[in-house]
């Protein structure tokens, strides 16, 4: 169990996990309140950093080093994220065309 490969895909695995924490946390945030989706992402940011710093911290008690973990850990965080955010966005344009049909226009006349 010494190869770095072990040690670098365990670490992408817990950075999926990672991501997908925090694509739940922004669907419920959209689901909830869009308004506040921008104010959550010190929240996931703070998540992504403290996987990162205990990748970086495991490597020392683990025997696959630094660079195999945080590369890891890296790509794990960044690669479904960024297939995660497409669904958002096609979520987000689907509530937010959803809310443009329901939402009451003024009274408009025409002459």
């Amino acid at each position: 169990m010494d190869a770095p490969i072990v040690g670098g895909v365990l670490a992408f695995l817990g950075g999926c996990a990672v991501s997908l924490l925090n694509y739940w946390i922004n669907l419920r945030t959209l689901k909830k309140r869009p308004a506040a989706l921008a104010s959550m992402s010190i929240v996931r940011e703070i998540l992504s950093i403290i996987y990162l710093v205990a990748a970086y911290r495991l490597a020392g008690v683990l025997p696959w080093g630094h660079v195999p973990l945080l590369i890891g850990a890296a790509v794990g965080l960044t690669v479904p994220s960024i297939a995660l955010a497409g669904r958002l966005a096609k979520l987000n344009d689907a509530l937010s065309a959803e809310a443009e049909k329901t939402s009451v226009k003024g009274d408009e006349t025409h002459e």
